[in-house]
């Protein structure tokens, strides 16, 4: 069971780390730019992107969606883990952007903070897709 959820984190990483950048670069980056802070110094650069803390960021989103989806219920069906992944996405983005909400002026608007709530909905669905899909196709030991 170990090897399967490690290999399993390990393609939802690279899957949620390429369907991410999907949705929230190429899709909503124009748009989250212009309707968030633009503050000198707030944001980094493209030189001074981590690409190593994007990754960490998408494994333990992974992490979170196997330890549920395999460890604690053991989903099996591919619909359930497609809406098990998208309601944990909307809640994290609820929470975070909540947070930014209340506390700072990093999003002008609410529809660029709901923008990223439908975001995080699909790409975490699609993650949950993922993660029910190989589970059930791999048999390790």
């Amino acid at each position: 069971m170990a090897k399967k959820i490690i290999i399993l984190i390990i393609i939802g990483t690279i899957a949620y780390l390429a369907f991410g950048w999907f949705i929230f670069d190429y899709l909503l980056g124009a748009y989250t730019d212009m309707n968030t802070t633009q503050i000198p110094g707030f944001k980094k650069t493209a030189d001074q992107f981590s690409m190593p803390y994007l990754v960490i960021s998408c494994a333990a989103y992974s992490a979170l969606i196997v330890f549920v989806l395999v460890y604690l219920t053991k989903t099996t069906n591919v619909i359930k883990g497609i809406i098990t992944g998208a309601v944990i996405g909307v809640l994290v983005a609820i929470m975070a952007n909540s947070y930014w909400l209340a506390s700072s002026n990093f999003y002008n608007n609410i529809y660029v903070a709901a923008a990223d709530v439908t975001a995080a909905a699909i790409s975490v669905g699609f993650l949950g897709f993922i993660i029910t899909v190989v589970g059930n196709r791999i048999s390790v030991q």
